[in-house]
């Protein structure tokens, strides 16, 4: 009966965590847009999130991929840490995170990023004719169209954004193992939420990894300006506790989590 009482306490516990939660990031979904588009303009805030799905696509698309084809060995092979604890678990495998990337995430970004390739020459009209009325503030020159969408001039960007899905995507994996490290220190069970960081881990090491070419050759390859970084560590764990919390009051999930 204590085991009962304790598990529907902290069930309890943590879905009023999760309503806040909720409500806390479509607060701030909502005061990025009214900053970036009175500040700047609606265009820009606009290009802002075309920008950063652009960019976190291919961690997203990887982070979904582990969980489809990560059955199998455990990476950390059953070994504990110091604590006596897991040092990652049972669920973060080598097949999740080679294959996650390599058969889900990498190729569907391809595709995605040669749709851009074939049409760009229809999509720059957009920014083309709209830069010149001053339409965009902070999104004010060409290239930053064409290096989300296409990677930068051709024939170069199509190097440049393959270099941007690997890292991307790979990213997103260490994120994930680093979440999972973490979380096993923190003695959080499987299953259990670990909030914010559960979607910030791989969001943020994508992040990284994918800006490194930036500090070699910053004049091909640019890392995401401080309005994007923000917009995603706002908007990716905004992604899943608010489209959980929905769902659970909706009656989809069991939990908001």
């Amino acid at each position: 009966m204590d085991v009962s009482n304790n598990q529907n306490d902290k069930k309890q516990r943590n879905t009023k965590i999760a309503k806040y939660l909720a409500l806390f990031f479509t607060c701030l979904l909502f005061l990025n847009f009214i900053f970036i588009s009175l500040y700047y303009s609606l265009a820009d805030w606009i290009a802002l999130l075309i920008f950063s799905l652009l960019f976190i696509v291919p961690a997203y698309l990887s982070n979904a991929g582990m969980v489809i084809v990560g059955k199998g060995k455990p990476i950390d092979g059953g070994k504990v840490w110091k604590d006596g604890r897991r040092i990652l678990g049972d669920h973060k495998t080598w097949n999740g995170l080679i294959k996650g990337p390599l058969y889900i995430g990498i190729p569907i970004s391809l595709g995605l990023f040669l749709v851009f390739f074939i049409l760009w020459d229809i999509i720059r009209i957009i920014p083309d004719a709209g830069i010149p009325l001053g339409i965009y503030n902070l999104y004010n020159d060409i290239f930053f169209y064409q290096y989300y969408f296409i990677g930068g001039p051709k024939p170069i960007g199509f190097i440049i954004i393959i270099m941007r899905i690997f890292l991307c995507s790979y990213g997103a994996g260490i994120g994930d193992l680093l979440g999972s490290f973490l979380k096993r220190r923190f003695n959080i069970e499987s299953g259990e939420p670990f909030w914010v960081i559960d979607s910030l881990d791989f969001a943020g090491t994508a992040i990284i990894c994918a800006s490194i070419p930036s500090f070699f050759i910053p004049d091909l390859y640019l890392a995401p300006d401080i309005f994007i970084i923000i917009f995603l560590l706002i908007l990716t764990p905004s992604v899943s506790i608010i489209a959980n919390t929905v769902a659970y009051y909706i009656g989809l999930k069991d939990v908001p989590w």
